[in-house]
């Protein structure tokens, strides 16, 4: 599905980017700009940059930018489309659907009908707890103890015995069995084939996503019956490898970190206790796309996981699969207490707040936990202990925290650094080789990325730098930039330069929406580098960069014409190169 461009352009203008963005960092106003902290990196000196005129943003510290969609996008994982609807229904934009498709304009009815469905059935749930009849409901939150501000913080519930006291609740509202079974909360009986309620006599945790929306259901039982938590099936709105309990409030804590803990318990309580960037994966094996949702807010985790055998294991899965996304993890393990949640009744806050920041990093979690597997007395079990170490420090992409464990690893176990960074050393090998053999980008598509980087910096250049940009148009083309986003925006930022026309920003969000290709139109458009405030170094930079566009686009003309005259004049082009002055005071 594609939104039109009149679609998208009302609903960018219309959207306040400074107001947007004002909700994950404060703001100051300079200038022409707005100025803070940057909401996708830690920092303690602002590097943010809002353009209210351009709507645009940049962090001059990390390099992100865009525009209020991919912000969006970016803070809150939303796709372009999920993006759009949510400004338009933030900003009261009604999005005329006769563009789409019949199957498309169905399935965003249903939607819509299954997140009603489910907000009903939260605020059914809710009051249920709070009836007399159900007290023993509460009762069981309050001595688990849980405020009363808290249960209403995650919309906590209750699920009563009555096998269909929901769905009487949900048909009097006028909906359908074919929506109510398709919402995940019913099922439908094998003698009747009467829906009926899945979660029933269960205290009842609502599933937001990001934008705050009940998307799905878990459910513990009272008694010791299994399965001891339930959760709703996946289908339309819930998948639950992109959804992580309690990010929705997670997001907008300051801190630079989340805690991983293992479920909704753990997670409530820690929150209550004042550590409001917890979360937790639905009771299900955490996954590369929880990761990705990690680390669109921040760059660090400390798993918190139970203590048990299972814990263990689960923490050890989830260390490579948070690596991956180049996220730093440390694991802490509550020697105290089963959980977060029962340590935090005995301990407290400042008790877990210590151990959360001495917790050790995820190396040091996972050697002692090798360590449990040996006999290291025995020459041969130590050596086996200390082979699969190195296998384990080798997988590390930084030298630093490699020489940093090597030295600690070795001084513990009393081993030479020499053999064991030999050790090391064979598994990089390994690893080396089959990382080569994985990669799908031969090295000329390495210098290709250089290339585009310097067109890049250079067009950001001839735009900040209009009293020397003019001087150079009559030795550079659009042409010579490659890549079709850098050849609009060589065309916008020339004819800016001869005739003053504003770039157009409506035609490049509506072309380039994706967020790679929006962080570089920011930075072109907002970016401006110091260090040309240098009129010696501008000059140099302009007239290299001229000749380099020149000399690429020769060599590629002479590749594809077969006209002697064309031939002729492009070699002679190309040896007065060289020779090329640029005249910047008189032009």
């Amino acid at each position: 599905m594609r939104y039109p461009e009149h679609v998208i352009e009302e609903v960018r203008e219309k959207s306040d980017i400074v107001s947007i963005i004002s909700e994950y960092t404060a703001l100051t106003k300079k200038g022409h700009s707005y100025t803070g902290l940057c909401p996708f990196h830690s920092e303690k000196t602002p590097s943010f940059s809002v353009s209210e005129d351009k709507q645009l943003y940049y962090c001059f510290g990390c390099g992100a930018g865009g525009n209020v969609i991919t912000f969006l996008m970016q803070k809150e994982s939303m796709t372009f489309i999920e993006t759009i609807k949510y400004l338009a229904e933030r900003e009261n934009i009604k999005l005329d659907e006769t563009y789409l498709s019949e199957e498309e304009v169905e399935k965003n009815k249903k939607r819509q009908h299954l997140l009603e469905i489910l907000k009903e059935s939260a605020r059914f749930f809710h009051y249920q707890l709070r009836q007399e009849q159900h007290k023993s409901a509460l009762t069981y939150l309050t001595d688990r103890g849980l405020s009363l501000e808290t249960i209403k913080q995650f919309g906590l519930g209750y699920a009563s015995p009555q096998f269909n006291e929901l769905y009487e609740y949900l048909k009097q509202k006028g909906y359908s069995d074919e929506l109510l079974l398709e919402s995940g909360l019913f099922l439908s009986s094998k003698n009747s084939q009467m829906p009926y309620d899945r979660f029933a006599d269960r205290i009842i945790f609502p599933i937001f996503d990001l934008s705050k929306k009940v998307i799905a259901f878990g459910g513990r039982v009272l008694d010791g019956s299994l399965p001891k938590y339930l959760n709703s099936p996946e289908n339309l709105l819930f998948n639950k490898s992109r959804v992580l309990y309690g990010l929705h409030l997670a997001k907008t804590s300051s801190s630079s970190y989340f805690i991983l803990v293992e479920g909704y318990m753990d997670v409530i309580a820690m929150h209550q206790a004042g550590f409001n960037q917890t979360i937790a994966s639905l009771g299900t094996a955490f996954t590369p796309g929880h990761a990705k949702l990690i680390k669109r807010h921040v760059k660090e985790v400390v798993i918190l996981y139970d203590s048990d055998g299972a814990g263990q294991k689960a923490a050890l899965r989830a260390i490579p699969i948070l690596r991956n996304e180049g996220i730093k993890v440390k694991v802490l393990q509550l020697k105290e207490g089963k959980d977060p949640d029962e340590f935090l009744k005995t301990h407290g806050y400042e008790a877990m707040k210590k151990l959360i920041e001495e917790a050790p990093v995820d190396i040091w979690f996972q050697v002692l936990h090798v360590e449990k597997k040996y006999q290291l007395s025995n020459p041969e079990e130590k050596v086996k202990f200390l082979q699969e170490i190195a296998t384990i420090l080798a997988e590390s992409s930084s030298s630093i925290e490699q020489a940093i464990y090597i030295g600690e690893i070795c001084s513990k176990y009393q081993i030479d650094e020499a053999a064991f960074k030999a050790e090391m050393n064979q598994h990089q090998g390994q690893i080396l080789k089959r990382v080569r053999e994985k990669a799908k980008e031969p090295p000329s598509m390495m210098q290709k990325q250089q290339l585009f980087n310097n067109e890049v910096i250079f067009l950001a250049t001839l735009y900040h730098y209009p009293q020397l940009g003019r001087h150079i148009l009559k030795y550079i083309k659009p042409e010579m930039f490659q890549e079709e986003l850098l050849y609009d925006l060589a065309k916008a930022i020339m004819e800016n330069l001869e005739v003053g026309d504003e770039v157009d920003l409506n035609y490049f969000t509506t072309k380039y929406p994706e967020v790679n290709e929006q962080n570089i139109i920011s930075h072109v458009l907002i970016y401006k580098d110091q260090r040309y405030e240098d009129m010696e170094i501008l000059q140099k930079m302009m007239t290299e960069n001229v000749k380099r566009l020149n000399k690429t686009y020769i060599e590629k003309r002479l590749k594809q014409t077969t006209d002697i005259k064309e031939v002729q004049n492009l070699l002679f082009q190309k040896k007065e190169l060289d020779k090329l002055n640029i005249d910047y005071i008189n032009g």
